[in-house]
Parts: structure tokens; C-alpha cells; sequence
């Protein structure tokens, strides 16, 4: 599988995903993670979706020996950078035009590939979503900087409606 965690030992993630497993590993990882609106852009000339995502680390503890105020403990985020290659067409749902200002939740990342064409479509909170054609399956993740303490867990109800 490519999908894999950087062995460096900064723990930042960097993942190559290359299959529709490897999609599912990266949808795990960035799950809950916020986006504005204004940090995604479509590449045209390059062929490349390019957004940055503040990611909550799913894939880490939460930090040892430091708590909130009352006790409480703190888990991290970090800001994520995401590339989809060989980009053929971008279609939204339930977003604005001008996405200036807007922060998005994405929910789920998911993959198909039909005769030839991978289609990667991102779920956000709210009903909103983006979906981008592409002639081969490329993503390519990696965190940017340290991660940053939050005490905020994300936290999943039944309930989806918006």
C-alpha cells in the first residue's frame, strides 16, 4: 500500500494515495478537518486541485502530561497540504460561489475509477461537496509545520441532518 506515514521522526504525516484503499486510509486521516473556502484552488494550467486543511490528528494521542485548565486533555491540529493530479474537471454542490470566507468540515474523501476516469469526491458538513475528475488516481498529503494544541475533540452524532 502507498499510503503510508513518513518514517521521519517528526511525526508529520506525508502520504502518496495511489488506489481506492489508499483514499480510504487518507479520508480516516482528514476527517474533521477544516478548510476554508479561499485555500482551495483548482490548477487549471498544472491539472492539479491544491487545498490546505487544518487537520485534527486522528492519528495521535492526545499530548502527554499537559491539560486544560480544568483538566481536560489536548489532542492537535495541523495544517495539512493536499495535491489531486491530472485534473480533468472540478464540480461543487452546495457551495458557494465565492467561497471567500466560508470554512468547510469535510466529513469523507472518496474514490472511484469507471473506464479509465478516477473520480474523487469530498463530503463537508452542511451537504456541500466537490467532486474532481482526474486520468489517474494521484493525491499527495503532507503536513506543513508542528502541530498546534487544541482541546477540542470532534465528536460524531447520529443526527446528520444540517
Amino acid at each position: 500500500m502507498s499510503a503510508k506515514p513518513h518514517d521521519g521522526s517528526d511525526g508529520r504525516l506525508r502520504l502518496r494515495a495511489l488506489s481506492i484503499e489508499d483514499v480510504e486510509v487518507l479520508s480516516t486521516l482528514l476527517q474533521d478537518a477544516i478548510i476554508p473556502g479561499e485555500d482551495m484552488t483548482f490548477d487549471r494550467p498544472g491539472r492539479r486541485f491544491v487545498m490546505v486543511a487544518n487537520r485534527f490528528c486522528w492519528d495521535r494521542p492526545a499530548v502527554a502530561g499537559i491539560t486544560t485548565d480544568s483538566g481536560a486533555p489536548l489532542y492537535e491540529r495541523q495544517l495539512c497540504g493536499i495535491q489531486i493530479h491530472g485534473i480533468d474537471q472540478v464540480q461543487t454542490v452546495g457551495m458557494p460561489a465565492s467561497r471567500r470566507g466560508a470554512l468547510f468540515n469535510l466529513l469523507a474523501i472518496s474514490a472511484t475509477i469507471v473506464d479509465g476516469v478516477a473520480t474523487v469526491e469530498m463530503l463537508f458538513s452542511g451537504g456541500a461537496s466537490l467532486r474532481v475528475d482526474s486520468d489517474s488516481l494521484l493525491i499527495l498529503a503532507e503536513d506543513l509545520e508542528e502541530g498546534r494544541p487544541t482541546p477540542n475533540l470532534p465528536s460524531h452524532s447520529d443526527d446528520q441532518s444540517p
